[in-house]
């Protein structure tokens, strides 16, 4: 399975056993200024010898274990087959996957027993404690340039002094706490003299032909067919592309207003791609951008499995996060949805890693990428809060005095630098409350409608429903999921509900802040969809639970890596470790083709029936208008419930357009003799009369579209006589 010697990975002890072992943990005795009394310390220290020999005499107990793991194979197969139970069907029922899901757990549980299964050792940590020394000049320098930045925005657009001074006050906080290590020269000493060398030589190990494999997994899911997945755009992406049009023409807001406000940095990263390769707007261009955050926030995934546990599992993670149907539609879609996970990313592996390292700089990107996410997408909101949680787990786990004064120095350090990183929604939040606020509170409150039941009775529900989703029914949205399908297919389903037992009975053996802060995170970043109380019906859907992608993938690669490397262990000779390479190539081809057929079969169905075909009307617009017509007499009649018009401008090639007209607008249009061309509904009657009326020599044609019952109506007008085509 790998090409490098690592340390055998410690068999833990049972459940049973540690808690028998561990029942003193919670009653140590300190005194009031925090030092161990002689008692207490003598007791750690036994308590530390009889763990030692304990895990010695598991170690000496490894070669009776019998040398095939039943029970692992068990638990996993019966998962398997309780969330195959519980796939959408006229007849489905959560009985047999309860029952399926209830036997699995005890099989799990013997094979804890009888140490067949363990998880990856976590990381060690570092004894030492964040420093608290920083440079007072630089900091002072960083607020009052802070100060003038807050000031400035408050014309509502990045402008270059305002920007300047904002970028200059995150600069300068860094400066004020980084601490330049030793091995940044190295590492560059090392890139510089490779880099001098007249020939390079590159060695391919095991592990890093199977990287390329997943990569090359990863790119295929991501960017197949692409133009086509989805094929069409709805009314939110005609307003992403218009204001991204905007930006393209100088205009640089801090927050969008259209559409109850949004957040800035899907705009300018789209924009600044399009203008660097001097693309057309279009909806392909904004999916690709979509895709590139989407791999970033893979990247993160894959560093954050590692941190937890090691580079299996970051890449078991990053494998069935990359090929996943649930983050692939809601990035294929374009909107915001995905910069929640990307920034998520970034915030819980540097802040894990800071915490574990005790490292300076990790909080300082904590920090960073916190403030930068609140430019993302508006769920990310509860992220702050999520990074509050965090550090408190981490405190209540550690020595009160050796710990709580350094942890709670490095939440004001992350508060701090966020919010200088949200330094301009910051001005604007305060300059227009009630539009900053709105697009979140009208889910939360009573805005919009009454409560439909208690408050806190449908926040339960909503807890449970999202808690569900992952194996049972990942809401009704058509437009960014398959409408009662579990939000993961059968074989991340299967070891999520294995990651996430093991991680529990981890936490009860050993109590590492690292297992309770994973577990926590999921129901914390699946708030913004459980928190929708007064629309409860949108509950769960895929695009507010965005941000849980991240923990929820690394839960599915810490057991997936554990049954691999259980089984690899205990099997002999090549035969058997044949078979389970195989048997693993086939779990993953399995998973590959559940999520092909999800996103580009069943998804990509349901979403051209429910979309209008706003690309066919568009290709004919822009045919019109390239040979007969101008942009300026082509027009969509208005009809309830039917295509946006400005789509069909966009899909034309006229991004900034809208080529709606209205029944009282259309005799006005007879003033002008050029050529014309009218897209109706098949059912407006009213207008194609009209029409009729006013043109008597217009063509009426009723075009058949690709898609079924998407047929439309177009009338065309030729130019008055003696005046030539465009």
């Amino acid at each position: 399975m790998t090409d490098e010697k690592e340390p055998t990975p410690q068999t833990e002890p049972s459940v049973w056993d540690y808690l028998a072992s561990k029942i003193q943990f919670w009653k140590k005795e300190w005194k009031n200024n925090g030092e161990p009394k002689k008692e207490a310390l003598e007791e750690l220290e036994t308590d530390q010898k009889e763990v030692f020999k304990e895990v010695l005499q598991e170690q000496k107990q490894l070669s009776k274990v019998p040398s095939f793991p039943w029970s692992t194979l068990a638990a996993i197969v019966l998962s398997l087959i309780a969330q195959l139970s519980l796939q959408p069907s006229p007849s489905r029922t959560f009985v047999p996957g309860f029952l399926f899901y209830g036997i699995a757990l005890v099989c799990l549980i013997v094979a804890y027993i009888r140490k067949e299964w363990s998880l990856p050792r976590l990381r060690s940590e570092d004894d030492d404690t964040i420093s608290t020394t920083f440079r007072w000049d630089y900091l002072l320098i960083s607020i009052v340039l802070a100060i003038f930045a807050f000031l400035l925005f408050g014309s509502g657009e990045f402008g270059f002094l305002n920007t300047s001074l904002w970028v200059l006050s995150l600069v300068f906080v860094f400066l004020a706490f980084w601490r330049w290590q030793t091995e940044n020269g190295h590492y560059l000493r090392k890139l510089f003299q490779l880099f001098k060398k007249k020939e390079w030589g590159i060695r391919i190990s095991r592990y890093a032909l199977i990287v390329l494999a997943v990569i090359a997994v990863i790119l295929f899911f991501n960017f197949h067919r692409l133009d086509s997945v989805p094929p069409e755009m709805l009314s939110d992406q005609a307003e992403k592309l218009m204001d991204i049009n905007n930006v393209l023409h100088g205009h640089f807001p801090i927050y969008f207003p259209r559409n109850t406000g949004r957040e800035v940095i899907h705009f300018y990263l789209t924009a600044a791609y399009m203008a660097i390769f001097n693309l057309e707007v279009s909806f392909l261009n904004l999916k690709t951008v979509a895709v590139f955050a989407n791999l970033a926030t893979l990247l993160f995934i894959y560093l954050l499995g590692k941190e937890v546990g090691n580079k299996w599992v970051g890449l078991f993670a990053v494998m069935f996060a990359g090929m996943a149907y649930w983050p692939l539609v809601f990035t294929r879609l374009a909107l915001r949805i995905p910069y929640y996970p990307l920034f998520v990313a970034p915030v819980m592996y540097f802040m894990v890693r800071g915490l574990r390292r005790q490292n300076i700089n990790d909080i300082l990107w904590t920090g960073f990428f916190l403030g930068l996410g609140l430019h993302g997408y508006t769920p990310f909101r509860i992220v702050p809060i999520f990074v509050v949680f965090g550090i408190i787990i981490f405190i209540l786990h550690k020595n009160p005095r050796k710990r709580w004064m350094q942890s709670l120095f490095a939440l004001s350090l992350i508060a701090l630098v966020s919010l200088i990183v949200f330094i301009p929604l910051l001005r604007f939040w305060l300059a227009n409350p009630e539009l900053f606020s709105y697009r979140a509170f009208s889910r939360l409150t009573t805005i919009e409608t009454e409560f439909p039941a208690p408050p806190l009775v449908i926040f339960f529900q909503n807890f449970w429903k999202a808690s569900v989703m992952f194996f049972w029914d990942n809401g009704s949205i058509w437009a960014h999921s398959v409408p009662g399908h579990p939000a993961l297919e059968v074989v991340s389903a299967a070891f999520y509900f294995l990651g996430i037992v093991s991680l529990i009975f981890r936490y009860v053996r050993k109590r590492d802040w690292r297992d309770l802060y994973l577990l926590v995170s999921i129901p914390m970043l699946l708030m913004p969809s459980i928190l929708s109380l007064a629309f409860p019906s949108e509950n769960p859907s895929l695009n507010r639970t965005a941000g849980a992608v991240v923990p929820v993938f690394v839960v599915v690669g810490v057991p997936f890596e554990s049954a691999v490397r259980t089984f690899w262990m205990r099997l002999r000779g090549w035969f058997g470790k044949s078979i389970l390479i195989i048997l693993v190539i086939l779990l993953v081809l399995w998973s590959a083709a559940n999520n092909y057929d999800l996103v580009f079969n069943q998804y990509f169905t349901i979403y051209q029936q429910s979309s209008w075909n706003t690309t066919e009307i568009g290709r004919i617009a822009e045919l019109f208008i390239s040979t007969l017509g101008s942009p300026e007499t082509t027009y969509v009649v208005g009809y309830p419930h039917w295509v946006d018009s400005r789509l069909v401008a966009i899909n034309a090639g006229y991004p900034g357009m809208d080529f709606a007209i209205f029944t009282e607008q259309i005799p006005e249009t007879a003033d002008d003799p050029q050529s014309k061309l009218f897209f109706l509904n098949v059912n407006d009657g009213e207008n194609m009369q009209l029409l009729l009326e006013t043109y008597t020599n217009g063509i009426l044609q009723q075009y058949d579209s690709n898609v079924e019952n998407k047929d439309f109506m177009i009338f065309f007008v030729p130019p008055a006589q003696g005046v030539p085509a465009q």
